[in-house]
């Protein structure tokens, strides 16, 4: 089995990069496109984030503290289908794309200090759109205009966690930034026209490092001293602004072939990232999170530019896990773990003055496979923006599978 889990991880991580240029949305055409906020199947069912989890059976993709409590070495890996219903006031298209939702590996070193060591390499943004039409001027005959853009981020990072006296939990993790976004614009006119296609292309390559700090605190259930009440926890996450290095060419093809205009080197100031979250666990069956979320993505800056279509981003979430506390339990259906959760975005986009929101809903389920081995499901319907002021809805719907695996390893035996 172990052998198995190492080739699938090193197959994931020479396919992801390619894998992560996934998406749909039109909106994605600013900034950085769509940004991740979940890893897992689990972690969607209950509303993408859960920052306060420390969990001894799952990897938390965005708290390195939560890694504390791990007995297992475990990995995970999935999938994620996308689908997005785009809507003006006169009709709608529909996208879907399914893609590679990345890869954790973490195992414990020290339990009774909460050392563990996590890598994985997952999606940090992604752009993914296409809109053409059709165009008439007096100085050309007709033609259609095809505006492209795909690619994304995808960020690769190692870390590790420790637990300091009074059950507190603190994390850190290294994390490497690298991918491409190409922006393309297209002529084309039909085949009876005297005049040619022509095509204008901006390549964007982007790398660059960051950490990510995390703190959990210890159980503060006593404080309440409310019956059933048997763990509550607070949880902070910290990413610092990045300085990603941004290689740009800009290239025109037309019937002589392709040019490079311009090319150079800049830098793109990637905003903080921080996290707060308190989770909940009433009668040991049922978790409940409360989650906020905020990136000030109104400081991202191409060049020292910013961009006139961004402001901060915002997102609160809610959600509820019930799972059997009776781990001895025989029965198929009593380790079936279930989940929903609601979140609110105040999301990065301004277009045409009028900022997006996206409301969301989450539901979603675990499968067990054997000894600390789930398989998960989940699903997100989100509704964002608005067919006012000329623009345009998205109704998004996401399906989330992931697999988790626990396994022994480093067991020493006597012979």
């Amino acid at each position: 089995m172990i052998k198995k889990i190492i080739t699938l991880f090193a197959i994931i991580l020479s396919l992801s990069v390619e894998s992560f240029a996934g998406g749909g949305s039109v909106y994605s055409r600013y900034g950085l496109g769509d940004y991740y906020y979940s890893f897992s199947a689990r972690r969607m069912g209950f509303g993408e984030l859960g920052i306060a989890t420390t969990d001894f059976d799952y990897l938390n993709y965005l708290n390195p503290a939560s890694w504390s409590k791990l007995r297992l070495t475990r990995f995970e890996t999935g999938l994620i289908y996308n689908g997005t219903k785009i809507s003006s006031s006169n009709e709608s298209v529909f996208h879907s794309q399914t893609v590679v939702a990345g890869a954790m590996i973490g195992f414990p070193i020290a339990e009774d200090y909460g050392i563990s060591f996590t890598a994985g390499i997952t999606p940090y943004s992604k752009v993914n759109y296409e809109i053409a039409g059709e165009e008439r001027s007096d100085l050309v005959d007709p033609y259609n205009s095809v505006y492209l853009g795909e690619g994304g981020i995808t960020k690769a990072f190692a870390g590790m966690s420790y637990k300091l006296p009074l059950d507190i939990s603190i994390g850190a993790a290294f994390e490497y930034y690298t991918g491409k976004i190409q922006y393309k614009t297209s002529i084309e006119f039909n085949d009876t026209s005297d005049f040619r296609d022509a095509s204008f292309k901006t390549d964007y390559s982007y790398k660059g490092v960051g950490f990510t700090l995390g703190l959990i605190s210890n159980n503060l259930s006593e404080i309440f001293g409310v019956e059933n009440l048997n763990d509550v926890r607070l949880g902070l996450t910290f990413s610092n602004s990045v300085k990603l290095t941004t290689d740009s060419t800009n290239t025109s093809s037309t019937v002589i072939g392709d040019v490079v205009s311009s090319s150079g080197t800049f830098k793109t100031d990637l905003p903080y990232r921080l996290g707060i979250g308190l989770s909940l666990k009433w009668a040991d069956n049922y978790l409940f999170l409360l989650d906020y979320l905020r990136q000030p993505l109104s400081e991202l800056k191409r060049h020292g530019v910013k961009s006139e279509q961004m402001r901060d981003f915002q997102k609160f979430s809610f959600g509820v896990e019930y799972r059997n506390a009776e781990s001895r339990s025989q029965s198929f259906w009593a380790h079936i773990m279930l989940r929903g959760g609601i979140s609110y975005e105040q999301s990065q986009y301004v277009i045409n003055g009028k900022g997006l929101n996206q409301l969301s809903f989450y539901s979603g389920f675990s499968v067990p496979l054997g000894f600390d081995n789930t398989l998960d499901l989940a699903f997100q319907y989100g509704k964002r923006g608005t067919t006012d002021n000329n623009l345009l809805t998205e109704n998004i719907y996401k399906f989330s599978i992931t697999l988790s695996i626990g396994e022994f390893w480093f067991i020493r035996t006597d012979r």
